[in-house]
């Protein structure tokens, strides 16, 4: 079967709405005038007019490209739901197993967090609700998939029994402090080490002891590769 040849028109318009990324995940949409769109687009105002039409298609443009990469990227990203491990005592594949998936878990939600900002969401919510709601629904088929993730953990012993829905309100919650650089200065620590320190803080939250590995290394260089890339998308 022969592949859909790509839309030009579509390609170009994707590539330029990017280019909006830093700066609405700062400040929304609302105050962004037309002027200054084509400022960050680094194409001149009437170029920018024959490929949008309203600051409307703009944003429906942009909101369609985060619908997609969460959709498709981050929802792939998610851990499957635990099988059933017969052994008393977890076998080394079984921990290794049940502790990767869980920091696959842990950095799913920091990409939530941090992609889809409060002042993202309210500012898109106040100003076109209905790209708001498409958004909203799929962030929320990422969530269904990582609730089942933890319901599965806790069905099978390996995780504490807890309320998935709560807990993953919780991790979104610090998440979004722990990336306030003036919430950090205040308590005089780095973003790193309060992931870090999360990280450890919420694995005996919710792991049984002996399904526990104390080897954080993956999910600290994950941390340093993800500040990094924060670095570079601001």
């Amino acid at each position: 079967m022969s592949e859909t040849p790509a839309d030009p028109l579509l390609e170009k318009r994707e590539k330029l709405v990017v280019r909006l990324m830093p700066y609405v995940h700062k400040h929304g949409f609302s105050l962004l005038k037309m002027d200054e769109v084509a400022k960050y687009m680094d194409i001149s105002k009437a170029t920018m007019y024959k490929y949008f039409a309203s600051k409307e298609e703009i944003a429906e443009c942009l909101i369609d490209k985060f619908v997609v990469y969460v959709s498709n990227q981050m929802l792939s990203e998610a851990p499957p739901t635990l099988s059933p491990e017969p052994l008393a005592q977890p076998s080394a594949e079984a921990l290794k197993f049940y502790n990767e998936s869980f920091a696959k878990a842990f950095k799913l939600t920091i990409k939530l967090s941090f992609y889809l900002t409060d002042i993202l969401l309210q500012d898109l919510n106040a100003t076109y609700p209905a790209l708001s709601a498409k958004l909203a629904q799929a962030v929320e088929l990422c969530k269904s998939k990582l609730a089942d993730y933890f319901e599965s953990g806790v069905q099978l012993g390996v995780f504490y029994p807890i309320n998935t829905r709560i807990y993953l309100t919780q991790l979104d919650l610090v998440f979004r402090k722990i990336m306030d650089p003036k919430w950090l200065m205040l308590q005089n620590i780095t973003m790193k080490q309060a992931l870090m320190d999360f990280y450890k803080m919420i694995k005996h939250q919710v792991f049984y002891e002996k399904w526990m590995d104390e080897d954080d290394t993956a999910v600290e260089i994950y941390c340093d590769n993800m500040i990094a890339g924060m670095r570079a998308f601001d």
